[in-house]
């Protein structure tokens, strides 16, 4: 019995460092994906005031998402493209901004400092 509390006192923080190791890994988009095409074009697809599922229609699933709730629901969807980053707020389902970065994006590799 003691030889299995102490391998559960070595194994367990182990697992739990890394299962919020890939929780950190998924909050700052380590993974994300490059999508085809160009940002100026996926640009003029985007107005305020569209709903989010028309967004989602005219150019797929973004490369990355993150969404708070409170009163509220707020959302940033980041699309990276090969020559820029499309980054869109939507609140409550309906695009509040969008705005453009162009370079190459700056997809994060690890959450590991």
């Amino acid at each position: 019995m003691i030889l299995l509390i102490a391998a559960a006192a070595i194994w367990l923080p182990t697992v739990w460092e890394e299962k919020l190791y890939r929780d950190s890994e998924q909050l700052v988009g380590v993974g994300s994906h490059l999508l085809e095409g160009s940002v100026t074009p996926a640009r003029g697809k985007v107005e305020p005031g569209k709903p989010a599922g028309d967004i989602v229609a005219a150019l797929g699933k973004p490369s990355f998402e993150m969404a708070t709730e409170g009163a509220s629901r707020h959302e940033i969807w980041k699309y990276y493209y090969p020559d820029g980053t499309l980054t869109i707020n939507v609140t409550d389902g309906y695009v509040a901004r969008a705005s453009v970065e162009y370079g190459p994006p700056k997809i994060p590799t690890t959450a590991r400092p």
